[in-house]
Formats: C-alpha cells, sequence, structure tokens
C-alpha cells in the first residue's frame, strides 16, 4: 500500500461523496441514499473516476464502518437500552426469531442445506441500524421518544446478530 495513492483514492471518494449530498440536499432526498449512489459512483463497477487502487476503497470502507459503529457506540449506553425495557428485548428476539424462521423455511423450500437455510435466516434477521439512526437524524426525529425504542430494538438485533455470526 503507497500513502499517496491511498489519500488520492481518499480524495475521489469524498468528492462523489460531496457532490451527491449536496445534490440530494438540494432535491430534499435521504442523504444515506445519495451516499449509497455515490459508493457506486467512486467504486469500481462504472469506471468514472480514476482509482489506483481497489483494494483502497476497501480500506476506506472498512475505516468508515469502523468510524460509523464506534460513534453509534458513543452515543447510545447500555442505560439507554435498559431504560427501553423489556419492550426493545421482547420484539428484537420476536424479530430475530421470526426472521429466522422465515430464511429456514424459505430455504429449505428452494432446497438449501441446513447450514445456507441458517445462514439465510440470519442474514435476514440483521438490521441496518446506522442507516436507520441517521435516517432518524436527517427527519429530525431522533429526539422522539418512539426513536429510542426503535433504535434499542436495533441495539439488541445487532448484539444477537454478533453472536449469530460467532455461532454460525
Amino acid at each position: 500500500m503507497h500513502l499517496p495513492t491511498l489519500i488520492s483514492d481518499l480524495a475521489v471518494i469524498l468528492l462523489a461523496a460531496g457532490v451527491i449530498t449536496l445534490l440530494f440536499k438540494m432535491i430534499k432526498q435521504p442523504v444515506v441514499l445519495g451516499y449509497i449512489i455515490a459508493g457506486i459512483i467512486a467504486g469500481p463497477a462504472l469506471h468514472l473516476f480514476k482509482i489506483s487502487n481497489i483494494e483502497n476503497i476497501r480500506i476506506w470502507a472498512d475505516i468508515g464502518v469502523i468510524f460509523l459503529l464506534f460513534s453509534l457506540g458513543l452515543d447510545f449506553s447500555i442505560k439507554k437500552l435498559f431504560n427501553t425495557g423489556k419492550t426493545a428485548f421482547i420484539t428484537a428476539f420476536t424479530i430475530v426469531i421470526g426472521m429466522m424462521v422465515m430464511g429456514y423455511l424459505t430455504g429449505k423450500s428452494l432446497g438449501w442445506t441446513h447450514m445456507n437455510c441458517l445462514f439465510l435466516g440470519a442474514m435476514l434477521a440483521m438490521s441496518s441500524t446506522t442507516i436507520i439512526i441517521k435516517s432518524f437524524d436527517d427527519l429530525g426525529l431522533r429526539n422522539q421518544l418512539f426513536a429510542g425504542l426503535v433504535i434499542g430494538i436495533l441495539i439488541v438485533e445487532d448484539l444477537v446478530a454478533v453472536i449469530l455470526m460467532v455461532v454460525l
């Protein structure tokens, strides 16, 4: 890995993200959707920008996910999780179990192996906490009472997802 190419690739990624973010704010669309489109534009699929090394994109993506999850951890405490009460835990476990069963049955109906069915169920049971939190921020709903409950449910789902990944 050569540092100047890593930095120049970051500049391309940030340029694409900046332009798309401004565009999406102008047309009053969710910025998260703009980030996804910026990733497609800056990525290797369209070849619109000259990326010197595809591995650099993976490195920056990993760093971005680390910072995103770290900021989520800074903002949400165990005390907040317990304040949501049993509702978050019961709802999260109901969703996870329901999605695991649906994924398993879908896999079995397609003739998949037992393990593949379990992986499908686990994938369906995982949520995108960071996307929902960013959407709440963009819509100004983050401090609403229901948002705390939704975020609590998502955190519990993420904890279960980590356990599922380790077990499977």
